[in-house]
């Protein structure tokens, strides 16, 4: 089969081209794409909550979900689940692990494709920091560790398209960043790669491409605040500075770019007296319906957009033009990198 990667900017087809998909569970459906197109030759991420179908979407995906309607084309066309799982892998984010050692979890996956080991699962081994642990039974490993195995084992294999769910949930934070380089390299050179990740920070910095799933459904980018700027000294602390906006970051960080979560971000008619330090003045200039409340843009010398409830904004006499308030957490801000 011929990869559909990206040619001079351009991509014949899609990856995966998803059309009113959907999937039921105990008479609830927990997964509904009307329509989607995953372009080949990209990392693309997918961020949502937990029980937003990010799971249910990577499974159906590598072929071990079946859709209960809908249809999903791999390369262009149709094709079986067991097509899907010889030419997908999925690493999951509790994955399953055989009731051997290490290397044998990690060569499984060469035996099952009649592959002989020609150093292939020592190296995955080296790659995720576990050459040391190569003769220890799988079931004496920490969750951490067995998702490092769960990954060797995808790499060991090296298939065209890796499916990653929440590569880093459970990883100890020293190997956080080995994961997240050896998927930027997967993409890097040419493998096509999706990964979930409920951390929108993880998923803006690895991702070409972010989508955002909520109830089963793809939804509206998650990030709409993206600013950047500069980090400044506020004393003992270090902020961020943007258009004239200086930002309390959450303790310790320090960024050239960050994301404000509108749903975290308080609007009112009086400066509110509170824990979150992050206080602007401003004027509302936009006013937009979305599926779960209005989505109110105030221009603070830097425009900056809140989700409010509509009863709140009756509430509150909302308007275009009218002077508000914009008040948020340091724990809402995301950076998104560091300097």
């Amino acid at each position: 089969m011929t990869w559909p990667l990206y040619d001079g900017g351009h991509v014949s087809s899609p990856l995966f081209r998803l059309r009113d998909l959907r999937v039921d569970r105990g008479g609830r459906r927990v997964l509904e794409v009307g329509e989607l197109d995953l372009a080949g030759g990209q990392l693309t991420a997918v961020v949502g909550p937990n029980g937003a179908g990010k799971t249910t979407l990577l499974r159906v995906l590598a072929g071990v979900q079946s859709a209960d309607g809908g249809t999903l084309l791999f390369g262009g066309r149709a094709v079986d689940p067991a097509t899907l799982r010889r030419d997908v892998t999925l690493v999951a984010q509790t994955p399953f692990l055989f009731h051997r050692s290490v290397r044998a979890n990690v060569a499984f996956g060469l035996h099952a494709r009649g592959l002989v080991d020609d150093g292939r699962v020592g190296a995955a081994l080296d790659a995720v920091g576990l050459q040391h642990l190569t003769d220890r039974p799988a079931w004496k490993l920490s969750g951490g560790e067995a998702q490092r195995v769960a990954v060797a084992r995808a790499l060991a294999i090296d298939p065209p398209v890796y499916l990653f769910d929440e590569p880093t949930a459970n990883v100890d934070r020293e190997y956080v960043a080995v994961i997240e380089d050896l998927i930027a390299a997967l993409a890097a050179r040419g493998r096509n790669v999706v990964l979930t990740s409920h951390r929108l920070e993880q998923a803006y910095r690895l991702g070409e491409r972010v989508l955002s799933m909520v109830g089963g459904r793809i939804v509206a980018p998650p990030l709409v605040n993206v600013l950047r700027g500069r980090p400044v000294s506020r004393g003992t602390e270090t902020g961020f500075e943007s258009g004239g906006l200086e930002i309390e970051l959450p303790p310790g960080a320090s960024a050239h770019t960050v994301a404000i979560d509108p749903d975290h971000i308080l609007v009112s008619r009086t400066r509110i007296t509170s824990s979150a330090r992050n206080c602007f003045a401003g004027r509302i200039v936009r006013a937009v319906d979305d599926d779960r409340g209005i989505l109110v843009t105030v221009d603070c010398g830097r425009p900056l957009v809140a989700r409010v409830t509509r009863h709140s904004y009756d509430e509150l006499g909302l308007n275009i033009g009218a002077e508000v308030y914009v008040t948020f957490k340091s724990s809402a801000v995301h950076i998104l990198d560091e300097p």
